[in-house]
């Protein structure tokens, strides 16, 4: 099969969780498949190493034709124009779907969505990764950051380019159970599959480094406005209460990004904010607990699935929990309130005993359930259900057409 994937850019370096899903999606795809990513802008990398291949555009195009995308029809549609589509990268890889001929296309995230709907000719699916109808509803509604005029903006400007676009494309795949239920909910689209996240427990394994029995650890995108809602949550309403508890006890914060919001943060007493780091694994081998308490937000968090492969407790809320198969006290530590949260993380560093329970059976749990072929299957299962479906619709219509000419003549009189 061969299988176009589009992306605003390429899935490198690995930073946040949206380019790590696509990578690990598509280098799992090319061991069966041709796959072939094309990327709106280039990589912040010199050196890609991936097993597909991958072109980008310069200045937005994949062709060095001169043509006017608005001539040949591919007007910018003022929704468009408000989240930057370039209609000339649009043009482009309708071209090149043409040239290419792919048994089907893959659009990364909600920005595809103006390029997938100009193609027809072979089925499309938009992987969403979080609906981002819901996680704006979500950031409006519970994050701590202070939001404007804008933000109400974009959040009806996102919801009407989605309802535009979506029933446009062949299929739709988010991360989590909740935004396929929304999603399904707005644009009433009957294709909308639930394919999680993945983690690669061989990267992430339990190493010998000696545990820091007063050391918690968060690690997330510090410019992800859920991470910072997160962050400034846990230090405001948490974290007095754990001092208070286990004044000993630090917080290292790891993660790109270093906004206003969080310049109060660095000055609080126990705190390490350790910032971008290239490899989280010595950081969160020394933590005694991995902490993600969020308090908005939307998808699976590659965070707890890290610390899970790596064998560590993991003491959450059921929103950053979402769909993952966690129970309380066996593979996760689940908590809502900042006072439960604090006795959480109390409990969890005054008993070896417990951590080292919890994180087998989180090893365990990311070892059979949060698998990246797993999710890789499931996508393949998908575009061939699409592909053979096509195929099977052009085969009837072509028995509708040639129906006269194979009737029997049994009854025809020739006079």
């Amino acid at each position: 099969m061969k299988i176009l994937v589009i992306r605003n850019k390429p899935p490198w370096p690995l930073c946040y969780g949206g380019r790590l899903h696509c990578y690990e999606l598509c280098r799992r795809l090319t061991e069966r498949h041709q796959v072939l990513l094309v990327a709106e802008q280039p990589c912040e990398a010199d050196d890609l190493p991936f097993n597909f291949e991958c072109r980008t555009a310069r200045n937005r195009r994949l062709f060095d034709d001169r043509a006017d995308p608005a001539v040949e029809g591919f007007r910018s549609h003022r929704l468009d124009r408000f989240f930057g589509i370039s209609p000339a990268f649009t043009r482009d890889v309708v071209k090149l779907t043409h040239k290419w001929q792919p048994d089907v296309v893959i659009g990364m995230n909600y920005r595809s969505l103006a390029h997938l709907a100009h193609i027809t000719e072979v089925p499309t699916v938009c992987d969403l990764l979080d609906d981002e109808v819901l996680h704006r509803l979500r950031e409006l509604l519970y994050s701590r950051v202070q939001h404007t005029w804008v933000d109400l903006k974009t959040l009806v400007a996102t919801l009407l380019y989605q309802r535009r676009y979506l029933r446009k494309v062949s299929a739709i795949t988010v991360l989590s159970e909740a935004d396929r239920r929304f999603c399904r909910l707005y644009t009433g689209h009957p294709q909308i599959r639930y394919i999680p996240h993945g983690v690669d427990c061989d990267h992430y394994a339990p190493t010998d480094v000696e545990v820091d029995e007063n050391r918690i650890v968060f690690c997330g995108a510090l410019g992800f406005g859920p991470n910072v809602s997160a962050v400034l949550f846990f230090a405001d309403r948490v974290w007095p209460l754990i001092r208070r508890a286990r004044p000993k006890t630090r917080w290292s914060i790891l993660g790109w990004g270093d906004g206003a919001e969080l310049q109060r943060i660095k000055a609080l007493p126990g705190v390490d904010f350790v910032g971008r780091v290239d490899d989280i694994r010595p950081h969160v081998a020394r933590a005694a607990v991995a902490i993600v308490p969020m308090v908005s937000g939307t998808g699976i968090k590659n965070k707890i699935m890290e610390a899970w492969a790596m064998r560590k407790p993991v003491l959450c809320t059921p929103k950053a929990l979402g769909s993952l198969p966690g129970v309380h006290q066996e593979n996760v530590w689940l908590a809502r309130s900042p006072k439960t949260l604090a006795d959480g993380v109390v409990q969890l560093l005054g008993s070896r005993r417990l951590r080292e329970r919890i994180g087998r059976s989180a090893r365990q749990t990311a070892m059979c359930h949060c698998s990246w072929d797993r999710a890789a299957d499931q996508l393949e299962r998908l575009c061939t259900e699409l592909t053979t479906a096509r195929a099977r619709s052009g085969r009837d219509a072509d028995d509708v057409r040639v129906g006269p000419m194979v009737c029997p003549t049994a009854d025809v009189r020739f006079g």
